[in-house]
């Protein structure tokens, strides 16, 4: 099974890239999955592993959904947290798929926890006219709905994603450390 790439694109500049393997399409949208110890390359060159459990690593088993509709990128990963980036549509650009990181980061813990992070980095970004009204509100409107979701285990929240990285960590796939010649931004 050959890798695809996800690039994550931050404003006014930066990004993050990891590999993914591509494991379904289904009527959530488009699932990937990052083995543990695979990397993540910063726009300034530097590798971390990606989906890391704290400071420093070690990375853990990930499976992420690009939805068909929806402002948002999630992350299932095996530690048991949701995690989702509220952004641009992802769309396939070449050999990557990408999207533009709106700020709010909707999760929810192992515990039940369920929250949003980032609501001052929303603010700070639209005063500075990195993140427009519309895509504001859209922002707002997405973390408000995945907050409801993740609650209520709404699916692809409620055992979909967990089964999907199940499948995916049964698959036996090796971790993705190369990056090839794609840039860093």
């Amino acid at each position: 099974m050959n890798p695809t790439y996800i690039r994550k694109r931050k404003r006014p500049e930066g990004s993050g890239l990891w590999g993914a393997y591509l494991i379904a399409t289904d009527a959530f949208g488009t699932w990937f999955y990052t083995p543990a110890r695979s990397l993540f390359r910063a726009n300034n060159g530097e590798f971390c592993e990606m989906a890391q459990l704290g400071p420093g690593g070690p990375g853990e088993h990930c499976v992420q959904l690009a939805p068909r509709d929806g402002w948002w990128f999630a992350y299932f990963r095996a530690s048991g947290l949701v995690h989702v980036d509220v952004s641009t549509p992802a769309v396939l650009a070449g050999a990557e798929w990408m999207f533009e990181d709106l700020e709010l980061d909707p999760f929810r813990r192992p515990d039940g926890t369920v929250g949003t992070e980032d609501w001052d980095e929303l603010a700070e970004a639209h005063a500075v006219e990195l993140i427009s009204d519309v895509e504001r509100d859209a922002a707002v409107a997405a973390a408000r709905a995945l907050e409801h979701d993740l609650s209520a285990g709404v699916e692809p929240f409620g055992r979909v994603g967990w089964d999907r990285l199940s499948a995916a960590v049964a698959l036996g796939l090796p971790p993705l450390t190369d990056f090839g010649d794609r840039p860093l931004d």
